[in-house]
């Protein structure tokens, strides 16, 4: 199957980002900007090693929805 997004460029990040807590967005920019493991993100932020990884997850979830939301319904390309 071919992938149809669209190119993610930092302006659609950024917007796709606003639906993100502070502590999911502390994780996540730890983790992907500043290339930290899990475990360094937990103790950094003062989290359980198992809180860190659900806030990523969480984060990385959203983040995908709403770039989806921002390329509109599948249907509107037909």
């Amino acid at each position: 199957m071919v992938n149809d997004r669209q190119p993610i460029d930092a302006d659609r990040i950024e917007r796709a980002a606003r639906c993100l807590t502070a502590r999911e967005r502390q994780v996540l920019v730890l983790s992907a900007s500043e290339n930290l493991g899990l475990e360094t993100v937990a103790d950094r932020l003062g989290l359980s090693l198992s809180e860190a990884q659900r806030l990523l997850a969480d984060a990385l979830c959203k983040l995908d929805r709403a770039l989806e939301r921002q390329e509109g319904p599948w249907w509107r390309f037909w």
